[in-house]
């Protein structure tokens, strides 16, 4: 399962392949493709996903970038499907699913090839994430993604951690996190997937995060690594959860309860189960104060929640019996309520 590359430069022999899906990306897209082109890393694949876009900005990347790998859907099949895609035609060593949203530092590939070459049970490495705000990239770090990824107790995700040091973590920046083909062909061997599609958008990298874990392999945050992120460059910007749409609420919400039922083991829910349980009592009156259209949407996920539970369980029993690590091994990742 593990392997290790062994000493010298022989690492920078290993393929890396960059897949950058996109949805009318005109505005983000062309910038990032640069940054991907100009990586100073020697062997790069660059595979481009495309979900329907009617804005031209698949046709004018083509003509910018002929070199590049393009597959064309016919219809948005979402970011999971989408990334699903360009895995599997992938032929690298180590795979990087790139938001069109993002400028990768020129050094970014050659950074985390070199460091996680050294560490055979690394299956993923996150960079630091700055932000990306108009025409600039910034010298301010994003709130709330990449550094220290760990989760709280009430079981949601917390990257604001800052680490000036390489630590290991629970998961990678989800907008530009580096994989290691080994590791993502292993938790595609028990499920049968890398994203799981029931997902859509929304918690489906947490969800591929704990399978990595209970696989037994590990997420190092390398501050080295950096990236810039404009943040649902898809729809704008509008990034904060109760400014979306009622279908991308359902979506979070559902998925959030998704990932709990897949992944956590019994005796992780039990040391949870106080947070989790004043979690749910609390989020009514504070959607009623905070948003109150919200409130359909949490009623609409847990519906599709109960619709989906014989899967959900079924899923759950592969991921479980498949685990390689004593769930102690995942309550560290839990901070802070």
């Amino acid at each position: 399962m593990f392997f290790d590359t062994g000493g010298g430069n022989a690492w920078m022999s290993l393929l890396v392949s960059i897949i950058v899906l996109n949805w009318n990306g005109e505005q983000h897209l062309h910038r990032c493709l640069e940054h991907v082109a100009a990586q100073e890393y020697p062997a790069i694949e660059v595979i481009v996903v495309d979900n329907a876009s009617s804005d031209g900005s698949l046709q004018r990347a083509k003509m910018r970038f002929p070199g590049f790998h393009y597959i064309e859907n016919g219809e948005n099949r979402g970011f999971a499907a989408g990334m699903n895609q360009g895995i599997s035609a992938s032929r690298g060593d180590f795979v990087i699913p790139l938001n069109q949203d993002v400028c990768l530092h020129s050094a970014f590939v050659t950074e985390c090839v070199k460091r996680i070459s050294g560490d055979g049970q690394m299956g993923a490495i996150g960079g630091r994430v700055f932000s990306w705000i108009g025409d600039q990239l910034t010298d301010r770090l994003r709130r709330g993604e990449g550094e220290n990824y760990v989760l709280r107790k009430r079981f949601q995700a917390d990257a604001g951690n800052f680490s000036e040091n390489e630590v290991f973590t629970f998961a990678p920046t989800g907008s530009f996190p580096f994989f290691r083909m080994a590791m993502l062909k292993d938790i595609y061997q028990v499920t049968g997937y890398f994203y799981d599609e029931a997902f859509e958008t929304g918690w489906e990298d947490t969800d591929l995060c704990f399978r990595m874990h209970l696989r037994g392999w590990k997420c190092l945050f390398l501050p080295a690594a950096r990236g810039w992120h404009v943040g649902s460059g898809s729809v704008g910007g509008n990034d904060t959860f109760l400014t979306k749409s009622h279908d991308y609420q359902v979506r979070i919400l559902r998925n959030r309860y998704f990932t709990m039922i897949k992944n956590l083991p019994l005796s992780v829910v039990a040391r949870l189960l106080p947070f989790l349980v004043l979690t749910e009592i609390a989020i009514i009156p504070y959607l009623v104060v905070r948003s109150p259209r919200s409130l359909s949407a949490l009623v609409e996920a847990w519906k599709q929640v109960l619709l989906e539970l014989g899967q959900l369980m079924r899923k759950r029993s592969l991921i479980q019996h498949s685990r390689r690590i004593t769930p102690t091994t995942l309550v560290k990742f839990f901070d802070r309520f």
